[in-house]
């Protein structure tokens, strides 16, 4: 059957059960676009290339389901860039198209004319440019199986304006998604890990990012539960075991890490990490990280085993796979552990519990967690970028489910916040709340008019410290001194509950603590999507070291 190639990659984007699509449409992609129009999938129009992408990767962070990214050809595809490296870094699948000039312009300098697939080849999964019009099924087909097999990742088709608007040759109804295989893990690799696990005296589960992704959080938590060993979440993982759980150690790291975390990661002498990639946030030093204990380490690519850290076992498979064949096994085996720390856990969650019902004014920023842990219940998804708000939030949010809490995690970007969250709601009907400082707000607040549009009432909660807060305590820490990260204005001049009403939120701001749940309340009964300005204290820092066992920590 002929057809033009936009109508038949709208029609592949169809069968591969993408439902919607986050763009801006441009010259440069109009042909893809005129097909857009007529099929079954939902568009929403942002107001920044980039936030396309952070929205259709929040998309699958909160509901496992693929998204699509559009834009058109230059500055529009280069801003993709960003939100594509911020999605490959996480191991978040998304289809990003970007429109293109003509064949014959291409390498000429021509308008808008930028090699966007080599540009994002180191950040992307997979890129591609297609310049044979005829090649745009085989190219479709695989790069969604890329995007999603093994460790999954965001793939880029650039397409050529005359490539979209070329007849080819394409029957829909021959068409079929490419299967892939799921590794399984081998039985001897399992008994080996049992067999080790058995032999330790204080082993702990590092529950990794990956679990999430393969679906497995349930399944972890119940193979902890065999084993009776503490869990230990990544900063990707939180949310995969609930705040209270008896067996929930927390986070381990040098920056969103806590102290039972790193002490109860320093007291073992087995790793057993599962969908995880010790990246440097979480170990910190790595001498210190690796002294004295054994690793298991069990991810979906080859490549991440022996990366950071040599482990004594590596196991190649599926986490979802590997959890369930290694719960029979410890069933078959009637395996319990119980490391001596086990049975303290839950008096240790509260001692070491970092303090966040501080009363004073100027507020101080721990306290902003402390009544979103109160106010907002378990459903809620959280988004979150980077900076000093984020390690707060990573250290003091308490999240009971998995794919509640969507942070930028490998890369930290700021501005990922806001889309993100309109992303995560678009996805899965509930709320979204945006947790950001007030320079990170500034990045992105055009996508607040995205979302009043479309009726998605985000929640953007502002820590207001008025500084750049993490680099202004990097600077002192690290150099001793403080040059250009001071923003007095943000608390003043700078008016941010007008910067929401000019977008047609709702917006308030708070000076004492008390008012913060009413706030929040009237955010959420408004209907809209809403800004909650909360002014703190500009000199509180976060707790942060260089290793597991010299984290600094403030009191105020």
């Amino acid at each position: 059957m002929k057809m033009k190639a936009s109508e038949a990659i709208v029609k592949m984007m169809e069968m591969e059960g993408i439902t919607d699509a986050f763009g801006i449409p441009g010259a440069g992609i109009n042909g893809l676009y005129k097909y857009m129009a007529q099929a079954n999938i939902r568009h929403y129009c942002h107001r920044h290339e980039e936030a396309c992408v952070h929205a259709a990767g929040a998309y699958f962070r909160a509901s496992g389901r693929m998204a699509a990214a559009l834009c058109t050809s230059g500055p529009g595809a280069t801003n993709f860039v960003t939100g594509i490296y911020t999605c490959n870094i996480d191991s978040i699948p998304v289809l990003a198209i970007t429109g293109q000039a003509v064949r014959a312009q291409l390498g000429k300098d021509a308008f808008q004319c930028v090699d966007i697939a080599k540009i994002c080849e180191p950040v992307a999964k997979k890129t591609y440019c297609i310049v044979d019009p005829e090649e745009v099924p085989v190219v479709f087909s695989e790069a969604i199986r890329i995007a999603k097999e093994g460790k999954p990742g965001p793939v880029l088709i650039d397409l050529p304006l005359d490539v979209q608007n070329a007849e080819i040759d394409f029957e829909p109804s021959a068409y079929q998604p490419q299967s892939f295989q799921i590794p399984s893990p081998n039985p001897e690799e399992i008994a080996t890990a049992l067999d080790m696990i058995q032999a330790a005296k204080s082993p702990v589960m590092i529950m990794g990012g990956g679990v999430i992704l393969a679906e497995a959080a349930e399944e972890c938590v119940r193979l902890a539960e065999q084993l009776n060993i503490p869990v230990i979440t990544t900063y990707m993982a939180k949310g995969g075991i609930p705040a209270g759980h008896p067996l929930n150690a927390g986070h381990c790291g040098i920056q969103v890490g806590q102290p039972i975390g790193n002490k109860v990661f320093l007291q073992s002498d087995l790793v057993l990490g599962i969908g995880c990639r010790f990246s440097d946030r979480h170990t910190g030093n790595l001498d210190t990280y690796v002294k004295g204990r054994k690793f298991i380490h069990i991810n979906i690519a080859e490549q991440e085993i022996g990366k950071i850290l040599m482990p004594e076992l590596g196991i190649v498979a599926d986490a979802k796979l590997t959890i369930e064949a290694m719960l029979n096994e410890a069933k078959t085996r009637n395996i319990s552990i119980s490391p001596q720390i086990v049975p303290q856990l839950p008096a240790l969650r509260k001692e070491l519990a970092r303090k966040v019902d501080y009363d004073c004014k100027p507020i101080n920023p721990h306290r902003v967690f402390g009544e979103l842990n109160q106010f907002f219940g378990d459903e809620t998804i959280f988004t979150t970028g980077c900076g000093i708000t984020q390690i707060w939030s990573g250290q003091l949010q308490d999240i009971n489910l998995p794919r509640r809490y969507l942070p930028s995690g490998g890369s930290g970007t700021l501005g990922y916040d806001i889309p993100a969250a309109f992303g995560a709601s678009i996805a899965t009907g509930k709320r979204a709340v945006a947790v950001m400082g007030d320079f990170g707000f500034t990045f992105h607040v055009q996508e607040l008019a995205v979302c009043a549009k479309n009726h998605i009432p985000v929640i953007v909660v502002i820590v207001n410290n008025a500084y750049l807060g993490l680099i202004r305590q990097n600077q002192k820490g690290a150099y001793g001194y403080e040059y250009a990260v001071e923003m007095s204005e943000n608390q003043g001049m700078v008016d941010y509950v007008k910067v929401a009403e000019g977008f047609a939120c709702y917006g308030e701001r708070v000076f004492d603590p008390a008012d913060i749940p009413a706030a929040l309340q009237r955010a959420v009964d408004s209907g809209k999507p809403a800004v909650i300005d909360i002014i703190c204290d500009p000199q509180v820092d976060c707790s942060i070291g260089t290793s597991l066992d010299n984290v600094k920590e403030f009191v105020y």
